[in-house]
């Protein structure tokens, strides 16, 4: 990949939780999130799939939610089939309110997001590294984009599906 000093900006199509696509603005990267089952209790599950992949119909990561919308598992399923399973709630430990939660990235590192921390007005989410610096963020009055530092494309999946999960957690103030 040719790196050109810009952070991978995709645009989320409709901004909302029940589904987007999230389309970089150069096609370097694109993830589309939508829902592949719903029970009339409120438990669902979302399929995320990366649109540029070879088997782009196969998901690379899955979001199951419980009765009400209630937190459940997220499983992230590699190129080569095998998959990871683990509760959200164990995933994204609440580190200071449900809106500042770290996780440890497919990486092995940690990284953590939070609402509305950054010095940067238009903000609405921003992830950071262990070292405090920004490595992705999710701004909403630019039109919904979410934004990946250019060193960290590798982890586009891990970033998109926890900022899933955390706008879920504020929509729901859980």
């Amino acid at each position: 990949m040719v790196k050109t000093g810009i952070p991978f900006m995709l645009n989320d199509r409709t901004g909302s939780l029940s589904g987007s696509e999230f389309v970089d603005l150069y096609d370097r990267i694109y993830l589309r999130v939508c829902c592949t089952h719903r029970d009339s209790n409120g438990a669902s599950e979302y399929g995320m799939y990366n649109m540029l992949a070879r088997h782009h119909e196969i998901p690379v990561a899955t979001f199951q939610y419980g009765a009400g919308g209630a937190l459940g598992n997220i499983t992230f399923i590699s190129s080569e089939g095998s998959m990871r399973t683990q509760a959200m709630a164990a995933f994204l430990v609440e580190v200071g309110g449900p809106r500042h939660r770290k996780f440890t990235a497919s990486d092995g590192r940690e990284y953590s997001w939070s609402w509305r921390t950054s010095t940067q007005e238009d903000l609405e989410w921003s992830c950071v590294n262990a070292n405090g610096h920004t490595v992705a963020w999710y701004a909403v009055s630019s039109g919904h984009m979410f934004g990946v530092e250019e060193p960290y494309p590798h982890l586009a999946i891990d970033f998109l599906a926890t900022l899933m999960i955390m706008r879920h957690i504020a929509a729901r103030n859980t």
